[in-house]
């Protein structure tokens, strides 16, 4: 890889170890991907965890291990020039009465929140920064985790983001550079599927399947999607989403949306493969029936907001609970960031929300707490998906206002 002057500096220890490992690790992955170089990065979205129940097992001595790699990494200051937010947690910062919120981990959590905000790193712990005031420009090269977000980044925004893990987000939050190969160049943007649309799609939800649908076909490579109609923003959400869950993707295209495909000739840089994959009404109804796995009717929990809600869904969320009650024994859950659940709180959604017996839930969602279920009823696909081996759950999806029957219910009543 050719590295410049200052790059090969850091690598061989001007900066200290510790940026020199990150710059190891920025070099060896861009070797491995067939990068030439590292180019700046201006943008990054970076996962500072707790590891809470997801270390199940683990010792003491490897728990405080990896919690002190996240308090060494929020010892140096951020790049400069360079907006770095952060990613959901496995736990939320909130006095929150579940077994599964740790208190030591919650201890060792805010430890490492306040070192970060004085890194330079903005803490809005979610899973959609682009809701909480993190917007690159089209064009614009980011380091995002959470892999929803870096497909809507891509093919939402126009933004330039390769899917990262955590050791390459930090360091490139501290170096301002990454390995440049995939998306990141325009070759790396061609699309390689393509999927006609002739399906009616009425909610956010019909989006994730849709996305369901298309990732299981697509796996590494970049679904373009035509004959769609234009998304709204929460229906792209969930597009992206799906897309991240069942399949590997970083980006796809829109005809009409996405920025740089206006056309289906642009979406493939001019080699439009003769060959598609149909999206149906059909196709809508059995890609629903595969994350419909469950025994019986009797429900025990309602999780709304994967990805983290809007601030116009939550809007909605209360319209339809407001004056109802949800049943004993569920637990209704509304996912979201901390800003957006301040203009809940001040417009007045959230004590809708709780009067009917819902909670807002921030900095994490309760698949990522592991917080116990026997039956779920979620309005997202990637909710639904990873609930199952994540939690143990059984899993109904469906559009957010048989969701919230269900809730008031105790139990599904289907989809009307």
């Amino acid at each position: 890889m050719q590295l410049t002057a200052e790059q090969r500096a850091v690598l061989e220890g001007a900066r200290g170890p510790y940026l020199a490992q990150c710059m190891r690790w920025l070099v060896e992955w861009g070797q491995v991907m067939g990068a030439r170089r590292l180019i700046p990065v201006t943008n990054t979205h970076v996962l500072l965890p707790a590891p809470n129940l997801m270390a199940r097992g683990a010792s003491e001595r490897t728990i405080e291990t990896y919690v002190g790699g996240l308090k060494q990494a929020c010892s140096y200051r951020t790049a400069p020039g360079c907006l770095c937010t952060v990613h959901t947690l496995f736990l939320t910062m909130d006095e929150l009465d579940v077994p599964e919120n740790t208190p030591g981990e919650v201890r060792r959590q805010r430890e490492v929140a306040e070192l970060a905000a004085k890194a330079g790193f903005i803490n809005t712990y979610t899973c959609t920064p682009y809701l909480a005031g993190n917007v690159p420009l089209q064009g614009e090269i980011c380091a995002w985790t959470e892999s929803s977000a870096v497909v809507y980044a891509n093919s939402i925004l126009g933004a330039r983001t390769t899917r990262h893990g955590n050791e390459s987000a930090i360091a490139a939050s501290l170096l301002g550079v990454v390995p440049e190969f995939g998306v990141l160049l325009d070759e790396g943007r061609k699309g390689t599927l393509r999927v006609e649309v002739s399906a009616h799609l009425d909610s956010p939800t019909d989006w994730g399947a849709l996305g369901y649908f298309a990732g299981k076909l697509a796996g590494l490579g970049i679904p373009v999607f035509h004959g769609a109609p234009r998304p709204t923003q929460d229906d792209a959400r969930q597009l992206c989403a799906a897309l991240a869950t069942s399949g590997g993707v970083s980006m796809c295209h829109i005809v009409g949306v996405t920025p740089e495909a206006p056309t289906l000739e642009a979406a493939f840089r001019g080699d439009v493969p003769a060959e598609s994959a149909t999206f149906t009404d059909e196709t809508l109804r059995q890609t629903y029936a595969a994350l419909r796995n469950h025994t019986g009717e009797e429900i025990d929990s309602v999780i709304l907001g994967c990805p983290h809600a809007s601030l116009g869904e939550i809007a909605a969320y209360a319209a339809l609970l407001e004056g109802r009650r949800v049943a004993p024994g569920v637990r209704l859950w509304v996912n979201t960031a901390r800003g957006i659940k301040a203009y809940a709180d001040q417009i007045g959604y959230t004590r809708i929300i709780e009067e009917a017996g819902g909670r807002i839930l921030c900095d994490t969602c309760p698949t990522n707490m592991r917080m116990a279920a026997r039956r779920i009823v979620t309005n997202g696909f990637k909710q639904a998906h990873y609930a199952r081996g994540m939690v143990g759950a059984e899993v109904i999806v469906a559009e957010t206002a048989a969701c919230v029957r269900a809730a008031v219910a105790g139990r599904w009543l289907g989809d009307e």
